[in-house]
Parts: C-alpha cells; sequence; structure tokens
C-alpha cells in the first residue's frame, strides 16, 4: 500500500466516523398528529414562519400571523395549553387602552406580551417615559398593577 493511499483510505474513514457521529448529535425527530396541524391551520390560517418543536409532554409552535409574534402550546393529544404573543398598542383591546392612555397620559407603549390560557387572558404593558420604563399587568376586565419599574440610565 502507497503512502498516498493510506492518507486516502484515513481520510475515508475519518469521514465515515465523523458522518456517524454527527448522525448521534442530529436532532430528535418528532411527529405531529395530522389532526393537530389541521387544527393549527384552520386557527392561524395565515401563520409565517413556523417552528414546532418539542418539549418533554407538549409541543410548542412559533410563527408570526399579522405583524404578531406567537408562542403557542398543545399537549400531546392537540388541546390548548397556553399562548404568548408579542404585539403593538394597536392590538390591544380597546378598553385597556384607552385606561392606559387616561391614568399613564405621561407614558408611551413600547410593547405589548400577551399570556392566554384556557381560563385568562393578561397582559403585560411596557410603558415608557423619558426616566423609566414599567411593565402594568392587566387582566380581560382591565384591572392594572404595576408589576415592574426601572430607571432608565443617565
Amino acid at each position: 500500500m502507497t503512502p498516498h493511499h493510506s492518507i486516502k483510505r484515513t481520510f475515508f474513514l475519518a469521514f465515515c466516523m465523523l458522518a456517524m457521529t454527527a448522525g448521534a448529535f442530529a436532532a430528535k425527530t418528532f411527529s405531529i398528529s395530522d389532526k393537530l396541524l389541521q387544527t393549527f391551520k384552520q386557527t392561524f390560517p395565515d401563520a409565517q414562519q413556523v417552528v414546532w418543536s418539542e418539549q418533554g409532554d407538549k409541543y410548542t409552535v412559533n410563527f408570526r400571523q399579522n405583524e404578531i409574534l406567537n408562542k403557542v402550546e398543545y399537549d400531546k393529544d392537540g388541546n390548548f395549553l397556553s399562548s404568548l404573543r408579542y404585539y403593538t398598542e394597536k392590538n390591544l383591546p380597546v378598553t385597556i387602552l384607552c385606561r392606559l392612555q387616561k391614568k399613564y397620559a405621561d407614558k408611551k407603549i413600547f410593547g405589548v406580551t400577551e399570556v392566554a390560557t384556557e381560563s385568562s387572558v393578561e397582559y403585560y404593558i411596557k410603558l415608557e417615559d423619558a426616566t423609566s420604563w414599567i411593565t402594568v399587568r392587566s387582566n380581560i376586565d382591565g384591572s392594572m398593577q404595576v408589576v415592574e419599574k426601572y430607571n432608565k440610565a443617565s
């Protein structure tokens, strides 16, 4: 066997070992039921950039729909568990928006995180002014409470 042939063989074996090792660390594959996929497509017909993942006993799907970032969790049977939605003030319910503008007239709405389960919906609204950030939690009825407050760096 020539040295050149030995180098090729060593390279080939190293390549095979690398390929097998890479396969062992590849992402775990999983399957989502056709029923869940159909339910998702009916519920979110305009979903874009859809990415599914599996964590323990649930599925999570991240996607964008109508300029809103969404994260929805389902159980293994395809039942809705919870959702997070990230958006701007234009998507807040009018009753909450009006209360915010009245109670925090001197602050600007920076962003909203909506947290929903089967039994509740809460809104975490990040407000700012020239010197501070505050986060206000509101329920669907418009009951509000400050849950965070930070001074901006000078």
